[in-house]
């Protein structure tokens, strides 16, 4: 019986698994270097300043909101997936994980050090975090990854290719 729940659970673990990697995979290169260009900016700066200086339970709070307006939307993207709705479904999860990059991320990497001293939100952290980590490796180690990844490697040289082919010399 459990065998045969793993095996049940197992490709609608790995399908939402697949398109966080993806996501994570083309938006982290794209978005980051913004991110960090933004954070170099003096009052995006100064933002982060007052954001690592906010006591522990006042830089959770301020992390919970944004998260708890986005999140939720990457569900009902999968959910309008899931209902056939693709175009919908994936520009929702595309705006919803960019946004999660954009503020979020930000967010918690400035409050990170205050959100750590937090006992019960550290130990959760480090859970899903090794959860995630599992769950990631398990995820690269299957046949659809490889066939994903090597897909995904020829559809980046192309574009390599063709913009090259576009630069002007």
């Amino acid at each position: 019986m459990t065998e045969t729940l793993k095996r049940v659970l197992s490709l609608p673990l790995a399908a939402v698994l697949l398109a966080y990697d993806a996501l994570s995979a083309l938006f982290g290169p794209l978005v980051r270097p913004v991110v960090a260009w933004l954070g170099s900016l003096e009052p995006i700066a100064r933002l982060g300043r007052a954001i690592a200086a906010l006591p522990p339970y006042g830089a959770l709070a301020l992390l919970a909101v944004p998260f708890a307006i986005i999140e939720p939307v990457k569900f009902v993207a999968l959910w309008w997936l899931a209902q056939g709705h693709a175009v919908t479904g994936l520009i929702a999860l595309a705006l919803a994980h960019l946004a999660s990059l954009l503020i979020c991320e930000r967010i918690f990497h400035a409050a990170k050090p205050k959100l750590m001293t937090i006992g019960w939100f550290a130990r959760g952290y480090r859970a899903l975090t090794r959860i995630r980590d599992r769950a990631l490796a398990w995820l690269r180690g299957t046949e659809v990854w490889r066939v994903c990844a090597k897909a995904a490697g020829r559809a980046k040289a192309t574009v390599r290719t063709r913009l090259f082919r576009l630069r002007p010399d």
